[in-house]
């Protein structure tokens, strides 16, 4: 990426009118983040679906306790890499949440000037957010994190091995892989047993599209892969990783898409070494 686009939280208090305007013309947002003076980035009547309402206190309701387990009980003193963060909600929850530093990063230009607005509305200090590839990662140039959230990532990826390397590398401890997986026909269910990718050819996204939320950073068509279970457990094993845990769906009111399984959460921790020294075994919620 040859610019890159970085984000502080360092200006003045903005007035309700001024969020008011900046909420209108950035949205839609992807998630529903609550903001000052009662204000919220979802805005019913500038919605395009009905995800932009739900996708972040579904996914909190879902695994934030488990994440929070996984971390020690706690994100104080912890360093928190929120890829492909969109408008910033994940990285809000994470900064609000005790983390030290929170560095959300995402390809597309937009969605960083809607989480620059939110961490900038909510007078966050300890969260920034760059206009940056994910291959571009580098633990040299970005350090290590404790805690990596790779949310809705993983299915959109044209290569997910180089891209899962890479994100591993910057890990220092617990990495949160949440996907969609693909869909195995009803009439061969033994193809579940083993490690599958469906790939696919998607097309660009227009200024009206239904999931300009989501797919603006994809102007053109492009080729991604949809894993199924075994296969997001291999990859997280090939990468290093020893401890991997799918966690249920357990919490009520959540998107259907959890529950019927097309939606899943992995935590993976415990990294080989030398030695063979690994974290302790990490259970399912």
């Amino acid at each position: 990426m040859d610019h890159l686009q970085t984000s502080g939280s360092h200006h003045r208090a903005k007035s309700k009118s001024e969020i008011q305007a900046t909420v209108r013309r950035l949205a839609p947002f992807h998630h529903a983040i609550d903001l000052p003076f009662g204000l919220s980035t979802f805005v019913p009547e500038l919605s395009r679906q009905t995800r932009e309402r739900t996708r972040l206190q579904t996914f909190l309701d879902h695994a934030w306790g488990s994440i929070l387990t996984a971390c020690g009980g706690s994100l104080k003193g912890k360093r928190v890499l929120d890829i492909a963060c969109n408008c910033g909600g994940f990285s809000v929850h994470a900064a609000n949440s005790g983390a030290d530093y929170v560095f959300g990063i995402d390809i597309d230009a937009h969605y960083v000037e809607q989480a620059s607005f939110v961490g900038d509305a909510l007078g966050l200090s300890n969260v920034e957010f760059q206009q940056l590839d994910l291959l571009d990662l580098d633990p040299s140039t970005h350090g290590k994190f404790d805690l990596v959230l790779c949310l809705g990532i993983l299915y959109h990826l044209e290569n997910p091995v180089l891209s899962m390397k890479r994100i591993s590398a910057v890990t220092g401890d617990v990495l949160v892989v949440d996907t969609t997986l693909m869909k195995v026909p009803i009439i061969n269910p033994v193809l579940d047993r083993w490690p599958l990718w469906h790939m696919r050819r998607v097309s660009g996204t227009t200024s009206d599209a239904t999931n300009i939320s989501t797919s603006r950073w994809r102007p053109d068509e492009f080729c991604q892969f949809s894993p199924n279970s075994p296969a997001v457990r291999n990859l997280l094993e090939y990468c290093g990783f020893t401890e991997i845990a799918r966690l249920k769906a357990k919490a009520k009111n959540l998107e259907k898409r959890y529950y019927s399984g097309r939606r899943a959460t992995f935590i993976a921790q415990g990294r080989r070494s030398s030695q063979g020294d690994a974290s302790p075994t990490l259970t399912a919620a």
